[in-house]
């Protein structure tokens, strides 16, 4: 029974009865943010709480107080049969339902497409990491503290350390990064491809210089995710020591490319991706920390994306249906 001369609030998190004349900027505990639905989350913009059940994301306390309000939307969204929430405009709620077809579906011709080099950013915090391993790198080379059998680091250079006069040997590498496209592999210094991956490691380099001799071991891995928002689309390439100037990223608007050097040099990064829907170049970025490199690609279309890469099985299934 509804207590006589209170009046329903219709703030999202709240739903509760108040009295009108007891209604002061502190009564309301609600969410200001639009939901926001992505990958099973279920989100309140507002303040990033997030879960896969609805149930508990429906029962998170609000995150900003006010008054509350009665004023009751022309249509509500019900939900559970028991909830009621205040319905967001059409623009502020991402929700992808299962059904939203890929834009490359329509659009196969290749000819039009056109590379084009993301813009790189680098932060602060990167370039003095990168500057204080470098000169760490450039002490180590000159002292005699570097152990026998330490390698070079020059790519394509085998030789190891067997004392002092090896550094007067000259170096034959390839200064470039490793390139893997379209089934081949080359360095970007002399564009020799081959499709044999043996053969690309045993290219001779094509630049003499002097040994680079480490002691570290070399770290090789790095993980990445993805998630959309606001209009984009991110790529994370978790990597520690990436380095700005081998940084070759390449998009078309349907496919995007990624090359790079990270561990301060020591490792490559190579990735591929056959994008699920187009993307504008010119408007997407990269952005180079200490630990991350993060591409955000701009959509060019607002539809949701299901999965990160475009799979030609599934996405047919979905035109036909």
């Amino acid at each position: 029974m509804v207590d006589e001369g209170k009046l329903q609030c219709y703030h999202k998190g709240c739903g509760n009865l108040f009295d009108p004349n007891d209604n002061h900027n502190e009564s309301c505990t609600y969410h200001p943010g639009a939901p926001y639905f992505h990958d099973a989350y279920k989100i309140w913009t507002c303040c990033d709480k997030k879960s896969t059940d609805f149930g508990t994301w429906m029962g998170y306390k609000g995150c900003t107080r006010g008054k509350h309000s009665n004023e009751k939307p022309v249509d509500i969204v019900k939900i559970a049969a028991v909830k009621e929430i205040r319905p967001e405009k059409e623009e502020d709620v991402i929700v992808w339902k299962g059904l939203n077809k890929s834009g490359k579906s329509q659009n196969k011709d290749t000819t039009q497409r056109v590379d084009v080099n993301l813009n790189v950013e680098v932060t602060p915090g990167a370039t003095a990491a990168i500057e204080k391993k470098m000169k760490e790198i450039e002490e180590a080379a000159q002292s005699t503290d570097i152990q026998i059998g330490a390698p070079c680091r020059n790519n394509g250079c085998a030789t190891t350390f067997d004392g002092s006069k090896s550094r007067d040997n000259r170096c034959v590498h390839h200064p470039g990064a490793a390139i893997f496209h379209e089934g081949m592999k080359y360095w970007s210094c002399c564009n020799k491809k081959t499709s044999n991956f043996g053969a690309f490691l045993e290219q001779v380099g094509c630049t003499n210089g002097e040994h680079k001799f480490r002691n570290n071991e070399i770290v090789s891995k790095f993980r990445e995710d993805w998630f959309s928002s606001n209009g984009f689309v991110t790529i994370n390439v978790y990597c520690r020591g990436a380095l700005p100037e081998t940084a070759n990223i390449i998009s078309d608007g349907h496919t995007l490319r990624v090359s790079m050097k990270h561990g301060f040099g020591n490792a490559d990064v190579d990735l591929e991706y056959d994008l699920w829907d187009e993307v504008i170049p010119e408007e997407s970025r990269v952005v180079i920390g200490e630990r991350k490199v993060e591409i955000s690609l701009k959509q060019k279309h607002g539809t949701g994306w299901p999965r990160l890469k475009f799979d030609p099985e599934l996405d047919a299934k979905k035109e036909e249906a």
